[in-house]
């Protein structure tokens, strides 16, 4: 039952009944339903505000995972490039040389890819610096990669023509050793033994006994196999093609004759004491394109990285600062 209110008069002295005509009661009703409505809005914009609902807390979580996902990625994309660029570096100093292709400018690799609102359609979103960043990176590393498998495309195509001119290259020692001490001098300047003056030595010298088997460096044709009036005592010069040519000098004994076609490991004559020479040993040259070039890079086929630091090392040792 609703509560019937009174109201005292003090003229009469008596309590009367209060009664509300129609249109106070609708005038009440919409003053509580408009103060319900706004307290209402109120609240739900303080609720907004300060309180997540559950919907939002779980697209939150998934913004946040997304976030922590891209920063990974970002990461693992630094050391995709890092690794690259190792490859990159072998593939231009190393494998690209072997086969006598130039190596491929940086300009090249790194070259840029285009558009200036290449990356506008991310901006929208909150974290749009986090995306654009690993996108850019994923793009630079997809660029590169496009460009190493080309550089490998064209090493692969020059070793099947040049599988051939591998089998002529200088790339083991003639004489077999495992000793570096017996490499008696190399190739630079150096003293000359006879006179005493600073000279370029063209060589490499390996010492050893009188009869030491000296091997063919590569496939080659021998042009010359005799006695030389240049010092070089008893000579051999093969021809290897390709623009390179090797010498090998102060032979003992010769089993070989101009015309003669070797191949790579092929004995050729004994290490001996012939012409100006201060005793036993192989005076050793390679020639490319008829210039002396260090024979310390073309062993490739027998030394292992491990060697050749020894080699090194014996390098050191054995050759003295020039005045």
């Amino acid at each position: 039952m609703a509560k019937i209110k009174y109201r005292f008069d003090p003229h009469t002295l008596t309590y009367q009944r209060i009664t509300k005509s129609t249109k106070r009661k609708l005038r009440q009703g919409l003053l509580y339903f408009a103060v319900t409505v706004v307290a209402a809005i109120a609240f739900n914009i303080f609720f907004t505000n300060y309180f997540d609902t559950p919907r939002e807390q779980r697209l939150k979580k998934e913004n946040e995972s997304l976030v922590f996902q891209y920063q990974m990625l970002s990461q693992k994309l630094d050391h995709v490039d890092q690794a690259l660029k190792n490859i990159e570096q072998r593939d231009d100093n190393l494998y690209r040389p072997i086969f006598e292709l130039e190596p491929i400018p940086p300009d090249v690799r790194e070259a840029g890819f285009g558009g200036t609102n290449r990356y506008d359609e991310l901006r929208k979103y909150s974290h749009s610096d986090v995306m654009i960043s690993t996108k850019k990176k994923m793009d630079k590393v997809e660029n590169e990669l496009y460009i190493q498998s080309k550089s490998f495309d064209a090493v692969i195509d020059e070793a099947k023509n040049k599988e051939k001119m591998l089998a002529h290259i200088p790339a083991i020692q003639p004489i077999s050793i495992n000793d570096f001490g017996r490499i008696s001098d190399y190739y630079g300047r150096r003293r000359d033994p006879f006179t005493g003056s600073i000279r370029m030595h063209y060589g490499m010298d390996f010492t050893g006994p009188i009869g030491t088997e000296i091997y063919a460096t590569g496939q080659g044709v021998v042009k010359k196999a005799g006695y030389s009036a240049y010092g070089y005592g008893k000579e051999v010069l093969i021809n290897h093609g390709y623009g390179y040519k090797t010498i090998y000098a102060h032979l003992h004994d010769i089993h070989v004759e101009r015309g003669d076609t070797v191949t790579r490991g092929e004995v050729i004559g004994t290490l001996g004491n012939t012409g100006r020479s201060t005793g036993p040993h192989l005076h050793y040259e390679i020639r490319k394109n008829n210039r002396p070039v260090n024979p310390f890079y073309y062993y490739f086929n027998d030394i292992t990285g491990e060697q050749y630091d020894q080699m090194i090392s014996a390098a050191a040792k054995n050759r003295k600062p020039m005045d």
